[in-house]
Order: C-alpha cells, then sequence, then structure tokens
C-alpha cells in the first residue's frame, strides 16, 4: 500500500507536465515503479533498504537490479524516483555545486561536459576546463540554453527542485533527455550529506571507492564531534532550548542576517543547527523544528546580549559591508567581540565558493574546522593546539 501511495505522490507531481517525461527516463534510467508490479510483489521488489543516515535516498536491490531511490520534497509535494542506470555515464551536465563536489571527491571531473554557470566553480582544473571551452556552460533556471544543453548529447543531466520558479527540470524533460533529481541539500545531518557519495558510486561504477569514502568521512566527523555528546544516530535530535544549554561553557551561537528588517536563519533541526551542536556550540534556536525562521531585527537585538559567535552572515564578507546593510547589528555581542565567521574562506578563480562544493563531502573535516573556533571561544587555552587545523571554508571576518 505504501509504495501505491509513493506512485500517486509521483504521478500527482508530474500531472501537467510534458508527456514525454518516459521517454526521458526510458533513454538511460530504467524505473521500477508502476503499480501493477506492486500487485505481484516478490522479495526481489521490495521496498529498498534505507541508508545509515539519509532520508532522501535509499540504494538496494529491487526487480533484480541495482537500484537508487530519490525523495525530493517540491513545495508542497513529495517527488519519488526509482533509477538504475544501464551503463556509467560518460558526459555528464551537473547544475549544482554539491553534484560538482561528489563527481570530484571521486575523481570523475572528467566526466563533466556542462556546467550552470563557470564563474561558481571553486575547483580550478575545472574551472580551467570551462574557460578553455571544453566544458559548456548552459545556465540555470530561467537563462537555461535548451540549445547548448541539447550539442552536449548528454549520457546524465543532474538538477535539483525546489517547487519555485526557478525550476527548470521539467523543461529538460520535455527534451527527452536523461534526467536525474538530487536532494542532499534537503538533508539535515552532515552525514547523511556525505552518504550521497554512494549515489555517484552506483551510477559510476565506482561502488567499493564511494563507500571507502563515506566510512571514512563517519570516522573523521565522529573522531571531531564534541566529546561531551552521546554517539551519533540517524534519529538523533538537537536537545538544546533556548533557556538551557548542557555546558556553562557553550558557546552561544547565531546565524543568518537581517534583510530589509527581517532576520532570516535556518531552523532548530537543520543542517547548520547539527554543525553547531556536534561542534560544540549552542545555537539560540535549537528548539525550534521549523525549516526556515524568520524574526524581525527587534527580536534579534533583544538576544544581542547572548550571542557569543555569529556565523553564515548572509552573503556579506567584511565587517563594513554587514554595517552598510544593517548597522544596528553592532550591538550583537558577536560583532563587538569581533566573532563573526564566514564561510568564504576559499574561493575559486572566479570568485566561486568551496564551501557550497566540495563540504558536503568533507563533514569531519568542516566539523573540526568549526570546532576549533568553538572551542578557541569557550577556553582560550585551546588556541596553538596541537590538533589545529589551518581552516578551509571559515574564516574571521575581522582577520585579514
Amino acid at each position: 500500500m505504501l509504495k501505491i501511495n509513493m506512485l500517486r505522490t509521483f504521478f500527482r507531481s508530474v500531472l501537467g507536465a510534458r508527456t514525454a517525461l518516459f521517454a526521458a527516463l526510458a533513454l538511460s534510467l530504467l524505473a521500477c515503479s508502476d503499480e501493477k508490479k506492486a500487485d505481484r510483489a516478490t522479495p526481489d521488489c521490495a521496498h529498498l533498504p534505507a541508508l545509515e543516515f539519509s532520508k532522501n535516498l535509499k540504494i538496494g536491490d529491487s526487480c533484480g537490479t541495482r537500484m537508487a531511490e530519490i525523495r525530493s520534497i517540491v513545495g508542497r509535494d513529495t517527488l519519488i524516483r526509482r533509477f538504475s542506470p544501464e551503463k556509467a555515464p560518460s558526459r555528464v551536465v551537473a547544475l549544482s555545486s554539491a553534484q560538482i563536489g561528489y563527481l570530484l571527491r571521486l575523481g570523475l571531473g572528467d566526466r563533466i561536459v556542462g556546467v550552470g554557470e563557470g564563474k561558481y566553480i571553486a575547483d580550478s582544473a575545472l574551472y580551467a576546463r570551462v574557460q578553455e571551452g571544453k566544458v559548456a556552460e548552459v545556465g540555470n533556471g530561467p537563462t537555461l540554453s535548451i540549445e547548448k544543453l541539447m550539442a552536449l548529447k548528454p549520457d546524465l543531466v543532474m538538477n535539483f527542485a525546489t517547487g519555485a520558479g526557478y525550476d527548470d527540470y521539467e523543461r529538460i524533460e520535455s527534451l527527452g533527455l536523461p534526467l536525474m533529481l538530487t536532494s542532499e541539500w534537503q538533508e539535515e545531518h552532515p552525514l547523511a550529506k556525505a552518504e550521497w557519495i554512494k549515489l555517484y558510486g552506483m551510477l559510476f561504477g565506482v561502488n567499493a571507492l564511494a563507500d571507502s569514502i563515506y566510512e571514512q568521512s563517519k570516522v573523521a566527523y565522529n573522531a571531531a564531534r564534541d566529546p561531551s555528546l552521546p554517539t551519533v544516530t540517524q534519529d538523533d535530535t538537537i536537545p538544546h532550548s533556548t533557556l538551557h544549554f548542557p555546558h556553562s561553557s557553550c558557546p552561544r551561537v547565531i546565524v543568518g542576517m537581517s534583510y530589509g528588517g527581517t532576520w532570516f536563519a535556518p531552523g532548530g533541526q537543520s543542517y547548520t543547527a547539527r554543525l553547531i551542536k556536534d561542534a560544540g556550540g549552542c545555537y539560540l534556536w535549537a528548539s525550534d523544528s521549523s525549516r526556515e525562521l524568520r524574526f524581525s531585527l527587534e527580536q534579534i537585538i533583544a538576544l544581542a546580549d547572548s550571542a557569543d559567535i555569529w556565523i553564515n552572515p548572509g552573503m556579506f564578507s567584511t565587517a563594513e559591508e554587514i554595517l552598510a546593510e544593517e548597522p544596528r547589528v553592532s550591538v550583537i555581542k558577536a560583532f563587538k567581540e569581533k566573532q563573526v565567521y564566514q564561510n568564504d574562506n576559499r574561493k575559486g578563480p572566479g570568485g566561486g565558493n568551496d564551501f557550497y562544493e566540495s563540504a558536503v563531502t568533507y563533514p569531519g573535516e568542516l566539523l573540526k574546522e568549526m570546532s576549533q573556533f568553538f572551542g578557541q571561544k569557550a577556553d582560550s587555552t585551546k588556541n596553538g593546539s596541537p590538533d589545529s587545523v589551518s581552516p578551509r571554508w571559515y574564516r574571521n571576518i575581522f582577520n585579514f
């Protein structure tokens, strides 16, 4: 019955879309999910097993073949698709930074023949290939060039869906091109995002390498976690509240920035909130389970003296830029004490932010980096520790 409901959700999400969807999937990806098969299901066609951390990806044997099942939240709908490659793709168009990051981590950068916009690429070698015309720029969303995409004759186009007007996956499907949507960006746990490398391992026939990288990532992440926390598990929630923190030395953290008087921040069960917790910080809004938070600037000012550290201050790179946008944030304790950290420490030749490209595949290194500046705030004796690492993604915006 669950399978039937999943299929109904799937069909509802594509009704009204172009009927060439099924032709597109048939070109290179085998879907094993029709209702008739549910009526005569056998153990071979059972539901795919869940992975260790991911909530949006499953990989296993179904209908006698290795298969991946991907769930995407598209607006108010849930889109679930199953894929099984007939052969490893050799010509790939990757339209998100994270997709590029997974491919590069597996040494598959030479398979990339098209990207959205080259200026957002952080990897210098891939950026150079774009500049040399060896990798095409096809655009994203409203700027997507159908002609350029078709001319590449890709074996696989990787895209994502948000449910907003920016989405272009239906246009790609209408061309009869093989398409796969990824939703690692909707995962809430850093190890869940890291686990998506297994999808690329399956697609490109490098399962052993992908599994090895994931296991190394898990070991590194657990080694970098705050030792006062229990062992990490898939269903682990974030118990911090705004009124009680687990230990007195825990630095209190705010995230986000004010635009037009409204402060935007990630929810208490988000990817960023999880990193803060595991790094030994206390997110001021950890108890809020909303996906995205919005506050008036007045609400933030009321908490100004409670914020020891401020991370991810919107799109701004310097203290001057922040003050130019909203001078009233100068009263926030973290700003006054110069404890504001931005994730733009490493950029590509065109200004692409490596945090969005590679950090998902190095969760342990990312957590260790965050733990370092959280620890330095909580205990100044940790400065210069032998275990300290040179920052790759984060930097204090007051230090140049």
